[in-house]
């Protein structure tokens, strides 16, 4: 049983978070205006347009439906780029604080959630994708989200946030399919299906608008174009989903040792210490050093996970990493995929960190 926090605890346990989440926010208003930094990518415009398409009563099919969303509630309270921008600056920050409330509750130690509060508020990647324009800092919050409630029992509303995520970002997809799967058969049957039926009904819902509206029930079809850009081989808007399908293991088959190859890049890409080289600002050797600290969260992460004493949630903190490797290392990859698993991350090395230190300081 954890013990109640001396009063002594509990006001440096407030003071320190209110302090880093001030300057959370502080940080971050700089980076998402005065580092001179790009706010658009082309996928940026593209969800802006499929929000163009959704304000006036359409369904682009291409990306999934749920940023441009997003994109659209903003607009009907404020300018595009200010308001996307802002609400970047404050979904980063409460992110922080579902960290702090998410890692406090796993090991009942406020040092361990403010260590995990502290290193999500300077983690580099977060910082900076702050100035972007795209689904990085609103999927993590959601996760974050489903991932607190979760942990606080509201099942119909865990399932929900998770459903918004997904909409957001499909390459999640493992992430509500395996821990239903863990929880089903860990003897939690009536709370797995509870928490999975919740989760389907905001995609299920926006797969039906788009039928409606368009004829087409899907999230995104940009499944099909990966596929080709992974491949390496021309695109054409009007292959289909088996067409793809059928081109990628022809050219597993026909490439093996080259098809082998891309996967290692692939995961590289992902989760290695020292990126490939890319266009831009991403050439920089201080970016890829920085970028490169994914490697050693991730080491850290595992060893965490395997040192928890209860596995129901260090699994689901796991699962995004779990998701998004397995979709990207066999798909195309860039560093910025690893974004939304960065936090639960961070829970996890710090915890184990913790044990690790612990367990020094008992063996002496």
């Amino acid at each position: 049983m954890i013990s109640s926090p001396k009063p002594a605890d509990f006001y440096i346990k407030n003071i320190t978070l209110l302090l880093l989440l001030i300057t959370a926010f502080f940080v971050r208003i700089i980076a998402a205006t005065y580092t001179g930094m790009p706010h658009y990518t082309i996928d940026s415009h593209n969800y802006i347009l499929q929000a163009e398409i959704l304000k006036k009563g359409g369904y682009a099919n291409y990306f999934p439906n749920g940023y441009p969303l997003l994109i659209l509630i903003v607009s009907f309270f404020s300018p595009i780029e200010f308001g996307l921008l802002l609400l970047n600056i404050l979904l980063s920050v409460f992110t922080i604080l579902l960290v702090y409330l998410i890692a406090e509750d796993l090991s009942g130690n406020i040092y361990i959630a403010l260590l995990s509060a502290a290193a999500l508020t300077f983690y580099p990647t977060q910082v900076n994708y702050v100035h972007y324009i795209l689904t990085e800092v609103p999927v993590t919050f959601f996760l974050a989200l489903a991932v607190y409630l979760f942990q606080k029992e509201k099942l119909v509303y865990s399932g929900l946030a998770l459903g918004f995520a997904m909409i957001i970002r499909t390459t999640l997809i493992f992430v509500p399919f395996l821990f239903f799967l863990y929880l089903f058969f860990n003897h939690k049957r009536s709370e797995s299906i509870i928490w999975f039926i919740s989760f389907l009904i905001i995609p299920l819902l926006l797969m039906l608008y788009g039928y409606l509206v368009s004829g087409n029930f899907t999230l995104g079809r940009n499944f099909t174009h990966n596929i080709y850009v992974t491949i390496n081989q021309h695109y054409n808007i009007s292959f289909t989903k088996t067409q793809g399908i059928t081109a990628y293991f022809n050219y597993m088959i026909s490439s093996p040792v080259q098809f082998f190859t891309d996967r290692i890049h692939s995961f590289w890409n992902l989760w290695g210490f020292f990126p490939s080289v890319a266009d831009g600002f991403r050439s920089h050797l201080i970016y890829r050093i920085l970028v490169g600290l994914r490697f050693p969260l991730l080491i850290l992460g595992i060893y965490g996970f395997m040192k928890s004493e209860s596995k129901t949630i260090p699994f689901l903190l796991i699962l995004p990493a779990v998701s998004i490797t397995i979709v990207h290392t066999m798909f195309f990859s860039n560093t910025r995929f690893t974004i939304p698993a960065e936090p639960f991350l961070i829970i996890l090395a710090v915890v184990g960190v913790g044990k690790f230190i612990s367990g020094k300081v008992f063996a002496k």
